[in-house]
């Protein structure tokens, strides 16, 4: 332990010499993380990563947990990259450590860094994990969710796409964006084994969210032209609506219709409902009206 005290504060003396303070208030809005920031791009903390490949598996994991508890983002960062160059320990033992700390990750970048690029790969050899990861797609946490899916990223390189299908069902209609995102991104590469399996899931889900379709779509622009043609028939329909009836249906939708809402465009107030409910529940609650 005395070892790894010494590297915390070489890395940390050579962190702060490399400080930027105009990058880390700019990483800090993007990232839109609360953890503290030295400014660092990715690329030099990789390099750093890069001077402890030589450690023991056991005290790299302890390097690991100072960096991962120290409340700075590229830390953190630093932490997984770190655990990186030790591929061949990538085993159910680093995956149990690694399960029970992901909760701290509190930003994207994070999550998929640590799911693609060291939990993915331990799932792929270890299918049973499966049930893990579908608690996880079930979790209070947005992160969580996010997590869960992106860990599916290297099942996805062996062109087994059952979990990313399953996981995708739901994930694709969260709440969260990055969520949607997320499972946006995944179906995208997953269309690239198999183009024809993801393009029917995607047909099947023309109604999921728009962050989920953008990504998932962006080498498939012909279903975006569906999607626009049924949105605008949907559209088309809404605004036949009066305000009474806009009023009935948000309220047979669930949906606070309280509030003024004669003076906002049917279009925006379509836009605010198909945000909350499935474009099918739509359009039977307007078929009752």
């Amino acid at each position: 332990m005395e070892s790894v005290n010494d590297e915390i504060k070489e890395i940390r003396a050579e962190l702060q010499s490399l400080a930027n303070p105009t990058l880390a208030v700019n990483y800090k809005r993007y990232l839109k993380s609360e953890y503290n920031f030295y400014g660092l791009r990715v690329p030099m903390l990789r390099k750093i990563a890069k001077k402890y490949k030589n450690m023991t598996i056991y005290d790299a994991m302890n390097l690991f947990d100072e960096l991962w508890d120290s409340g700075n983002h590229e830390e953190m960062n630093l932490g997984i990259f770190l655990l990186q160059n030790y591929k061949k320990h990538f085993n159910l033992e680093l995956w149990h450590f690694l399960m029970k700390r992901i909760e701290k990750a509190k930003s994207w970048d994070h999550i998929d860094i640590l799911c693609s690029g060291i939990l993915g790969y331990i799932l792929a050899e270890n299918i049973n994990l499966s049930s893990e990861i579908k608690s996880l797609a079930s979790s209070k946490n947005p992160w969580m969710r996010r997590a869960s899916i992106i860990t599916t990223s290297q099942l996805i390189k062996q062109n087994k796409l059952e979990l990313t299908f399953l996981l995708a069902e739901k994930l694709v209609y969260d709440d969260n964006i990055y969520v949607q995102k997320g499972a946006g991104w995944m179906l995208r590469e997953a269309g690239k084994r198999q183009r024809i399996g993801v393009r029917d899931f995607i047909l099947r889900h023309l109604d999921m969210k728009n962050a989920a379709f953008s990504y998932a779509t962006e080498k498939m622009k012909e279903l975006r032209e569906m999607r626009k043609k049924e949105n605008n028939r949907l559209a088309r329909s809404f605004e036949k609506l009066d305000y009474e009836q806009i009023k009935e249906l948000m309220t047979r939708l669930n949906i606070n219709a309280e509030g003024e809402i004669m003076n906002v465009k049917k279009s925006e107030i379509l836009n605010k409902i198909l945000d909350i409910k499935k474009e099918e529940e739509v359009l039977k609650e307007m078929k009752r009206l």
